[in-house]
C-alpha cells in the first residue's frame, strides 16, 4: 500500500497522453500499474517488460500520429493548391473578360469617332463645294456683265466715231469742236463705267472673303466639336476602367486573405 501511495498516477497519465495515448488508454495503464504495485507481483524484470511494452506502444502511437499529421498536411496542401488554382483561373477569366470589354468599348468608340469625323468632313467638303460653286457662279456673272458693258461701250464708241467722221466730212472745223466735246463726254462715261466695274469687283471680293471667313469659322467649330467628343470618349473609357478596378480589387483582396489564412494553417 505504501508503494501504491508513492506512485504519481496523475503525472503518469499526463506523460502517457503527451506521448500520444488517449485519456482512456492512459488511465487504463495507470490503473494496471497501480494494481501491479499493490499486489507486490511486479519484479524488476516485469517492470522492464512493462517499460518496453509501454515504450513500444508509445513509439507505435507516435508513428501513427505522425502518419496522420503527414496525411492531414498533404491533404491540406492539396486543398490549398486546388483552391489557389481555382482562384487563379477565376482571376484569369475575370481579367480576360475585362480586357475583352475594354477592347470592345475602345473599338466601338473608335468607330463612333471615325463615323463622326467622316460625317463632319463630308459636311465640310459639301459646304466648301457649294461655296466654291457660288463664288464661281458670281465670278462668271460678273465677267459676263463686264463683257456686256464693254461691248455696249464699244458699240457706242463706234457709232459716235462713225457720226463724227461723217460730220468731219461736212465741216472740219465744227466737227473738231464737236469731236472734242463728245470725246470728253465719252471719257467721262468710260471713267464712270470703270468706277462701277471696280466697285462691283470690290463688292464681289468682299462677299468672297465673307464666305471664306464663314467657312473657316465652321471648320474651327467642327474641329472643336470633334475634339470635345474625343475628350468625352476618353473620359468614359477612364471611368469604365476605374469601375472595373473597383470591382476587381475587393475580390483580389479577399482571395489574398484566403490564401494567407490557408498558408497559416499549413
Amino acid at each position: 500500500m505504501a508503494t501504491a501511495a508513492a506512485f504519481d498516477t496523475y503525472r503518469f497519465i499526463q506523460n502517457l497522453m503527451k506521448s500520444g495515448f488517449t485519456e482512456q488508454q492512459a488511465e487504463t495503464l495507470a490503473y494496471e500499474q497501480v494494481n501491479l504495485l499493490n499486489s507486490n507481483l511486479t519484479t524488476t524484470q516485469d517492470l522492464e517488460v512493462l517499460r518496453l511494452a509501454t515504450a513500444a506502444k508509445i513509439t507505435e502511437s507516435q508513428a501513427a500520429t505522425e502518419t496522420k499529421i503527414e496525411e492531414m498536411r498533404l491533404a491540406t496542401a492539396k486543398d490549398i493548391a486546388d483552391s489557389q488554382a481555382a482562384t487563379e483561373a477565376k482571376i484569369a477569366e475575370s481579367r480576360a473578360a475585362t480586357d475583352a470589354k475594354i477592347e470592345e468599348m475602345r473599338l466601338a468608340t473608335s468607330r463612333e469617332i471615325a463615323e463622326s469625323r467622316s460625317a463632319m468632313e463630308a459636311k465640310i467638303a459639301e459646304s466648301q463645294a457649294a461655296t466654291e460653286a457660288k463664288i464661281a457662279e458670281a465670278q462668271a456673272a460678273t465677267d459676263a456683265k463686264i463683257a456686256e458693258m464693254r461691248l455696249a461701250t464699244s458699240k457706242e464708241i463706234a457709232e459716235a466715231q462713225a457720226a463724227t467722221d461723217a460730220k468731219i466730212a461736212e465741216a472740219q472745223a465744227a466737227t473738231d469742236a464737236k469731236i472734242a466735246e463728245y470725246q470728253a463726254s465719252t471719257d467721262a462715261k468710260i471713267a464712270a463705267l470703270d468706277a462701277k466695274v471696280e466697285e462691283f469687283r470690290i463688292a464681289t471680293d468682299a462677299r468672297t472673303a465673307a464666305i471664306q471667313a464663314d467657312l473657316e469659322k465652321y471648320r474651327i467649330s467642327t474641329e472643336a466639336k470633334i475634339e470635345e467628343l474625343r475628350h468625352s470618349t476618353e473620359a468614359k473609357i477612364q471611368s469604365a476602367k476605374y469601375d472595373l478596378v473597383k470591382w476587381i480589387y475587393p475580390a483580389l483582396v479577399a482571395q489574398l486573405g484566403l490564401y494567407i489564412a490557408l498558408t497559416k494553417l499549413l
